[in-house]
């Protein structure tokens, strides 16, 4: 049995790869936190190493490992530098240093990165076509952390794969998700201006097929792929979907000038008092008026990437887990 060791297994991302190996056949060690939330868990039989990445040097590291897929990480545009730079890029620094000093004989080392480092606002955006630059620090530490492992590949041979989803929904979704369907609930208008803007959307189970792929592909170590459905979301179709199943209508459209006002004066009262939680910034805006997707073809040659275009099922996947959420008081 071939084994797989994943950080932030307790969380969304995670816990559909703990899933996903699972089915797999693989023996699947998960890295959480004493204090995790480990509820997206129940029922699996993942093997848990408790530990903080802060302190990565306390972790200890099952030896017999074949593949590891290092998916923990700060996720939030609105995510200040010094965090960023502390929960993406120096916790990798030190994950990895505590596997050199281990000695762990591992077949791949796979990094879930995202594909905002490629840019954003184009069509068929790749390494060769890159997009408008994202420069926020969730996406400057990315960017760092890619350029830190390619470099300790150089150095030390680490066999490494890096895997860029674009923006990735499916059950066990806080991030993402739960804020939409419960603004929704909430009446809040989600759709701006026509929502005709196509967005690069990725279900966790196509990103779990990816990690798996990247891991029992020969010979391509040191490269990186982009991960989405490969078909054309606009955002209306994704937000209606949604309204109808909350038996929700959207009666007025916001003009799209308006979210620049609102996240500019969220900026401001969020200066003067730190404790405001900003829900809007202007990169939120422009993401959601500005067509964006990615070109997956490297993806799919030469991984055999095969994404499931089931995007109706995706959907209600995602609705049976928010109810279901709801029903055991999870969410508020």
């Amino acid at each position: 049995m071939q084994t797989v060791f994943i950080t932030g297994a307790n969380g969304f991302i995670g816990s559909n790869l703990c899933r996903y190996f699972l089915k797999k056949d693989f023996a699947v060690h998960g890295l959480v936190r004493k204090t995790s939330d480990l509820h997206f868990l129940e029922g699996l039989k993942v093997k848990l190493i408790y530990g903080d990445l802060n302190e990565a040097e306390k972790i200890e590291l099952p030896q017999n490992l074949d593949y590891i897929i290092h998916c923990a990480s700060e996720v939030s545009d609105m995510a200040d530098t010094k965090s960023c730079e502390k929960n993406i890029y120096q916790a990798t620094v030190n994950f990895m240093n505590h596997i050199l000093k281990s000695k762990i004989n591992m077949k791949r080392f796979i990094y879930i990165s995202t594909s905002l480092v490629l840019g954003y606002g184009k069509l068929q955006i790749s390494e060769e076509n890159p997009g408008k630059p994202a420069k926020f620090p969730y996406v400057k530490y990315k960017i760092k952390t890619e350029n830190f492992l390619q470099e300790l590949r150089n150095s030390h041979r680490i066999p490494l794969v890096i895997l860029r989803p674009a923006d990735v929904y499916g059950p066990y979704d806080r991030t993402s998700s739960v804020p939409i369907l419960k603004g929704i609930e909430d009446g809040y208008p989600v759709i701006v201006g026509g929502g005709k803007w196509i967005f690069p959307f990725c279900y966790v189970d196509n990103l779990s097929q990816g990690a798996y792929l990247a891991c029992i592909t020969p010979d391509i170590e040191g490269k990186a792929y982009t991960l989405t459905n490969d078909m054309d979301v606009t955002w209306k179709e994704f937000f209606s979907v949604f309204l109808e199943r909350l038996n929700k209508k959207q009666r007025v459209y916001i003009p799209v000038f308006l979210p620049f006002v609102i996240a500019f004066f969220m900026k401001v009262i969020n200066f003067f008092v730190p404790s405001f939680e900003r829900r809007l910034n202007r990169y939120r805006v422009r993401r959601i008026t500005s067509h964006t997707n990615y070109d997956i073809s490297k993806t799919i040659k030469e991984l055999n990437y095969k994404p499931d275009k089931d995007i109706q099922k995706q959907y209600q996947a995602i609705m049976d887990w928010y109810l279901a959420e709801k029903k055991a008081g999870y969410l508020k």
